[in-house]
């Protein structure tokens, strides 16, 4: 939630001084004597509505009370009728539940409005019992307005177009590979992209100088493992990587999943 809204804030930010001046009067009058507990959610807001004064705690269900109703008034300053605001969240499944509670409140609170929020997870990886679930029954139940689509997998035909696209030929040429690229990853799109890079990085797939065209080993394709867990994706990977390389990144994720590339 936070990173969408610094990129919303960090737009205003680079607007004329008198649009910029309007979103800050219209975001005091929002967050009122409160403005703290947004900026400690997205620091970048301080730019635009200047220090806050501290906020006094309060027992736990009255922060929370209190934070949801600050939120929701922030909020509804960006969705307006004549500005509304859609909020896209990737990854629903592994959203904590403070958020889950966040985005129940916002979608069944009637003064919310001029809100389109648009929601992805795996279903694979949720079952009758996620709080994702749990949460998505209370919004039914509360009668707010939901849709949901389900993304099949793709079908050859679609996997045929992908592959043509990506090594620039026609689809007549890009069918014999298109096909065990289907039945490895189940019509994936993430994981068709990923096995396709695999065999580019394994050499079973590479471009032909002469003929300037790809060329492929269809046997070894078809004798070639593949998973489609992302976790053993990822781990797969790594293991091609030189061992040095494979040590360096041990250590650099003792330090944290953020490091800056020395000039030297």
């Amino acid at each position: 939630m936070a990173q969408a809204f610094q990129t919303l804030i960090r737009q205003i930010l680079v607007k004329s001084e008198a649009e910029v001046a309007h979103w800050r009067q219209a975001l005091l009058e929002a967050v009122g004597p409160n403005g703290q507990l947004i900026i400690n959610l997205i620091p970048e807001l301080e730019f635009i509505i200047g220090k806050q004064p501290h906020v006094p705690d309060l027992p736990p269900q009255g922060e929370r009370n209190r934070f949801q109703l600050v939120f929701r008034r922030f909020l509804e300053t960006f969705a307006r009728p004549d500005h509304p605001l859609a909020l896209f969240l990737d990854d629903l499944q592994w959203l904590d539940a403070a958020t889950l509670e966040l985005l129940e409140h916002l979608v069944t609170d009637p003064n919310v409005r001029h809100l389109m929020l648009v929601g992805a997870y795996r279903d694979n990886e949720v079952g009758s019992s996620h709080p994702l679930m749990r949460m998505l029954s209370a919004i039914r139940e509360a009668g707010a307005r939901m849709h949901e689509i389900v993304l099949s997998p793709l079908g050859l035909d679609d996997v045929c177009r992908l592959v043509a696209d990506a090594l620039h030929c026609e689809g007549d040429l890009a069918h014999p590979l298109a096909k065990p690229v289907h039945e490895k990853t189940g019509g994936n799109p993430f994981f068709a992209i990923q096995f396709l890079t695999a065999l580019a990085e394994e050499g079973l797939l590479r471009i032909d100088p002469d003929a300037a065209t790809w060329t492929w080993d269809l046997e070894r394709i078809r004798a070639k493992g593949y998973t489609d867990n992302v976790v053993d994706l990822v781990v797969g990977k790594l293991k091609r990587l030189s061992g040095a390389t494979q040590t360096a990144l041990q250590q650099l994720a003792c330090l944290g999943n953020v490091v800056e590339r020395s000039p030297h």
